[in-house]
């Protein structure tokens, strides 16, 4: 029953950590929308990163 306690406890604060992380990012501010024909677009920028794949 300890470990189990234990267990939650450390996954809690880790879970915290993360969310405080997340929290703390800075944000680049509202992306513009312009008006389209049926429903409003989002204009924003995405970053990806990917790595090449083993032949």
């Amino acid at each position: 029953m300890k470990a189990i306690t234990l267990s939650i406890a450390s996954s809690a604060l880790v879970l915290g950590l993360s969310l405080s992380a997340l929290a703390a990012a800075p944000t680049t501010g509202a992306a513009p929308i312009i008006e389209g024909r049926d429903a409003p677009i989002l204009l924003a920028r995405m970053v990806v990163t990917a790595t090449p794949l083993p032949n």
